[in-house]
């Protein structure tokens, strides 16, 4: 299928693979259907492109790849890990926040996107950690006590 996105133009995608947020995002709530635009210009992140409304993309990363010790599934209330299905089958997006200096962009690790990779169902699940912000640092020291919060 096509669709005709506002910032990046004519796009295909594949509807198994859609993305369904059934309560919406964090500040989105309307918007339910996504998909994963992978564009190599700025791998390894990906965009998670909304199929409600043709102007709204975010830009997401793997949190695991930007640090190391981040941990989501221990702090996952039990009910609604249930709901979300086998540990195997999450995968686990943050959305990035992109600066006016790239090296300057941050990832929100306290509120992650994730989505079961064989339902396609998603969730934002914001964590109750103290430790974990909006604003962390991207392109940051990875070690384990890398978690640190910017302003």
């Amino acid at each position: 299928m096509q669709i005709n996105s506002e910032r990046f133009g004519v796009l295909d995608y594949d509807e198994s693979e859609v993305v369904r947020f059934p309560e919406g995002l964090v500040g989105f709530p309307d918007m339910r259907r996504f998909f994963l635009y992978v564009d190599t210009r700025v791998a390894p992140l990906v965009w998670l492109h909304s199929l409600d409304d043709m102007g709204l993309a975010f830009l997401t990363a793997d949190p695991f790849q930007f640090y190391s010790d981040y941990e989501v599934s221990v702090k996952l209330p039990p009910s609604l890990r249930k709901q979300m299905g086998e540990q195997d089958d999450l995968r686990v997006l943050c959305i990035v926040t992109v600066h006016a200096d790239f090296a300057n962009s941050t990832i929100n690790l306290l509120g992650p996107l994730v989505i079961n990779a064989r339902t396609r169902n998603a969730w934002q699940v914001i964590l109750e950690d103290e430790d974990l912000g909006t604003r962390h640092r991207l392109f940051e020291d990875t070690s384990p006590n890398a978690l640190a919060k910017t302003g």
